[in-house]
Order: structure tokens, then sequence, then C-alpha cells
């Protein structure tokens, strides 16, 4: 139970939506699906005398713009499972979302930009995000402006956004890249200790794994140096260029950070075999 009393908003416009947040300041939050932001008003770890709900603004649609999609940013995880677009030009987010902790009730409430806003080091969605370079839209009193998933991230449970923005669409490229995805997790229902995107095209002679929660913030690393002139991968190096790209690993109540960067190369070496074998365990 939340127990302090609460002002609700639903603005119909982002104009409007900007506005409100510009009015009550600190006081506000923004309400995307609740899947995080409102089990901790009830634990009282974020205080707030305004919530905006921002299900008015038509932010849960996936549009196809021929050679990038935009995906709302209150798109829910079942949303994205179930565009033909995502899933023919961004299969990557569509491995993803299909395997986020938390089942039905998660994929039917949760969203993209919630997650991305959150910026949990240990959530799917930042290393995918950045591993697709992804463009995050975001509005404010100065308007629109955009922000490479790369940069979106700045370090544990804090994004670029300034106060007063808000994330209104993810902008993802057309991509007929192989790809992999892997992810350690203590339990079913826990937060992975690690994950690791893998996008690329190896005969092409490109290939690169983006590992998430082993820092605070998404690790990109080229592994094209590890490819053959054929487009073979030296799948054996992987784990130590892994180990040596992270030197800040992040501690949480999950697991420590020496462990992070211990286990971090052989799940990116598994997301990476999945993409050389076309696999999506």
């Amino acid at each position: 139970m939340i127990r302090t009393a609460l002002r609700y908003h639903r603005p119909d416009t982002v104009s409007a939506a900007a506005e409100l947040l510009a009015e009550r300041g600190g006081e506000a939050v923004v309400l995307g699906g609740g899947t995080m932001l409102l089990p901790m008003m009830q634990r009282a770890e974020i205080a707030a005398r305004d919530v905006i709900d921002l299900r008015g603004l038509g932010l849960a649609t996936v549009a196809d713009h021929g050679g990038w999609l935009e995906i709302g940013a209150m798109c829910t995880y079942n949303d994205v499972l179930e565009s033909a677009a995502v899933a023919r030009h961004a299969p990557l987010l569509t491995r993803a979302a299909s395997g986020i902790t938390g089942g039905e009730q998660i994929r039917n409430l949760g969203t993209l930009g919630g997650s991305a806003c959150f910026a949990n080091p240990a959530s799917d969605m930042p290393a995918v995000l950045v591993a697709l370079g992804a463009t995050l839209r975001v509005y404010g009193a100065a308007g629109y402006r955009e922000i490479a998933a790369a940069d979106f991230f700045r370090e544990a449970f804090t994004s670029a956004l300034a106060d007063g923005e808000f994330l209104v669409a993810i902008l993802v490229p057309h991509s007929a890249d192989r790809y992999g995805y892997r992810k350690l997790k203590l339990s079913a229902g826990s937060w992975p200790i690690v994950t690791a995107a893998a996008l690329g095209d190896p005969a092409g002679g490109r290939l690169a794994v983006t590992v998430g929660a082993a820092q605070a913030i998404p690790v990109r690393i080229d592994l094209s140096g590890l490819l053959d002139r054929d487009g073979r991968v030296d799948v054996g190096a992987i784990d130590a260029l892994v180990r040596d790209r992270i030197d800040d690993p992040w501690t949480d109540v999950l697991a420590d950070g020496a462990y992070r960067r211990a286990v971090a190369g052989a799940v990116a070496r598994r997301a990476v075999t999945d993409l050389i074998e076309g696999t999506t365990a």
C-alpha cells in the first residue's frame, strides 16, 4: 500500500505531460507500466506527490519506417513479441523480450521504455539496446532530442534523462545480422547476474558482444579481431577478452563484482556460440 496521498494526472499530449513535469518538479514521477515504480513507492523508496500516467499519449505502437523501427516507450514486452516488424527486423529484441523475468504478468505490464529509464544494470534491455545501436527519443520543455543507447545509460539506475524529460520512443535500425542472447541467473525469478547480446555477420567480418550487469553500464566489445578470413570465430579467446574489458565490475545484493567479472566471459561466449550456430537457447 502507498501510504501518502497522491495526485493522479493522465495528460493526452506530450506537451501537456512536459508542462506537468515542469510545474510539479521533484514532486512528480512518470508512470509507465508501473512494475518497478509502484513497488518502490509502496516501500517508500521513492517519494512523490504527483503521478503522471503516460498511457494517454499513444506511445504503445510499433511503426516500421523502412530502415528503422519506432517502438513507443509504452510498448509492453508482449507488444514487442506480437510485432511481426520487430521479429523481422530486430529479432534480437524479440529474443530478449521472450525471456523477461516475471512471466506473463510482467510481459503484459512491463514496458521497454520503463526498463530503459530505470537503468537497472541487471535488466535485459540496456545491453540489448546498446547492441542494436538503438536511439532513445525523449521529450521535455525544450522539445525533442535523441540520445544514442550507448550514451543513455550513465551509471547504475541513472540515465541521461534531464529533469523534466521523459522517453517517448526507442528507434531501432533494421538488422539482418545474426544474433545470440544469453544470461546467467540464480533462479528463474531472479534478476540476471550477467547478460550478453551478440550481433554481427561473421562472414562479412563483423562481430560484437554487449555485456550487461557485469559493470554498471553495458560494455560493447568488438570481436571482429577474433574472426579469420573465412569468418570463423576463435571462440576460445572470448572469455579472456571479455574479462579484460570488465575493469570496473558492479556489485549488488545478488552478486559481487569479482564473480560477475569471472563469469561474464562464459556468458558472452555462449551468446556468440548461439549466433554462430543459429540457435536461440
